[in-house]
């Protein structure tokens, strides 16, 4: 799994910054770049019925980091994309694996 982390991913974290009274703005901030093993899951490109575009879904496998945990957004070839899940597959703090949604905002 490991010898085939060759993409380079930009992970990030949503913050919030006060702008008005009870108002916030939304931005995302770098939490790390990391290299990473990226596939297309089986039904890359699908539409529902709700949605006339095609979107990416893809899972990204990268090192365990504790500072990963934070990530809602990551950054690859140029497209952001949201994660949607995220887990530790054995348990043992060896890989993280994320699913992601390629992000049409």
């Amino acid at each position: 799994m490991t010898r085939s982390m060759h993409q380079k991913i930009t992970c990030q974290k949503q913050i919030f910054t006060p702008i008005s009274a009870g108002e916030q703005l939304q931005d995302w901030q770098d939490v790390a770049i990391v290299w990473a093993d990226v596939k297309a899951k089986s039904n890359d490109a699908e539409i529902t019925a709700r949605q006339s575009q095609f979107a990416g879904k893809y899972k990204i496998y990268v090192r365990y980091q504790d500072i990963l945990l934070s990530v809602r957004r990551i950054l690859w070839q140029g497209q952001a994309y949201r994660v949607v899940s995220f887990l530790n597959p054995d348990n043992r703090k060896r890989i993280l694996e994320f699913d992601v949604l390629e992000d049409q905002s």
